[in-house]
């Protein structure tokens, strides 16, 4: 299935990139003179984002294991790399080093994954729910208005009261077997939370400057909505390539108002989600080939004598 969705994938590159060089749009051309400052936020926003990444599963599995930060970092990049497979191999290969390094159990590992994602999923749901609510209330321009943000601190605090007593159920404690400390610690979820949040602030961040780059009048709380469902394009099981900028392609003319016409809003929607896939690519994708070859390492090291 992934080897299919890998495929269905590249045919949507080359459907975004058909749209954004239709109407003869010069996106090479804007890029090549995109302003300094703006480049350096694209590739900065995907530097902290990779860093705040790393930093929710270290911080999710402390009350189960103790890790470095450098060892989280190397992992977390290197699954990042292969999640560019084909098929997806970055939780498959997360898993298999602290199984076989770390010697993590079965049931610590699940707690733990799940643990990020609920961490994940909450943060992205606090998002769409702020901004979807000021679509269906009928307003012209999202905001990040009072509104935006009642909404997503509600959200939060409502997602974490039910996360903690979830994590308290008696079935799931004899099932994990300790493991669900993950979710029954107040303190590591509101860190886990916190740097979730400064994650999606960073998606947020590279999609508002892409969208300056291609000329996109982009505001911050439209931005926010696109980078949640940039999110969820890109971790969908399917596969990395292609369904997020796909989503993005398709979402964005509907959130983006503009005086252009109808042509033009799909070439810079099209070039936008490009740009702001690309820009995580070229960051993600070299720091994901040093944090391979340094979980590498490690795995041998652990490897025993004969």
């Amino acid at each position: 299935m992934q080897l299919l969705g890998f495929l269905v994938g590249c045919t949507l590159v080359v459907w975004c990139v058909m749209r954004a060089a239709s109407s003869g749009s010069d996106g090479l051309e804007k890029l090549r003179n995109a302003p300094p400052m703006l480049v350096a936020i694209l590739l900065g926003s995907t530097l902290v984002s990779i860093i705040c990444s790393g930093f929710t599963f270290w911080s999710m599995a402390r009350p189960i294991r103790r890790f470095t930060v450098i060892e989280m970092q190397a992992v977390n990049l290197m699954a990042s790399l292969f999640n560019y497979a084909p098929v997806r191999l970055g939780l498959v290969l997360r898993c298999a080093f602290h199984w076989r390094v770390e010697r993590m159990s079965v049931s610590d590992l699940t707690a733990w994954i799940a643990g990020v994602a609920v961490v994940t999923l909450g943060a992205l749901g606090c998002a769409l729910a702020a901004g979807l609510l000021q679509i269906a209330l009928g307003r012209e321009a999202l905001a990040l208005d009072g509104l935006w943000w009642a909404t997503f601190g509600l959200c939060l605090v409502a997602g974490s009261l039910l996360t903690l007593s979830i994590g308290r159920i008696p079935l799931l404690a004899r099932l994990l077997k300790g493991g669900e400390r993950v979710l029954t610690n107040p303190r590591v979820l509101a860190e886990s939370l916190a740097f979730r949040v400064i994650d999606l602030a960073m998606w947020s961040l590279r999609m508002w400057a892409a969208a300056q780059i291609v000329g996109v009048e982009l505001g911050p709380a439209q931005a926010t909505l696109l980078a949640s469902i940039a999110i969820l394009g890109a971790g969908n099981p399917l596969g990395r390539i292609g369904w997020r900028e796909a989503l993005v392609a398709m979402v964005a003319p509907l959130v983006i108002h503009s005086g252009a016409t109808p042509e033009e809003v799909t070439a810079l929607t099209s070039q936008l989600a490009l740009l702001e896939s690309a820009g995580e690519a070229a960051i993600t994708i070299p720091l994901g080939i040093a944090g391979a070859v340094w979980c590498w390492r490690a795995f041998k090291r652990s490897a025993p004598s004969s």
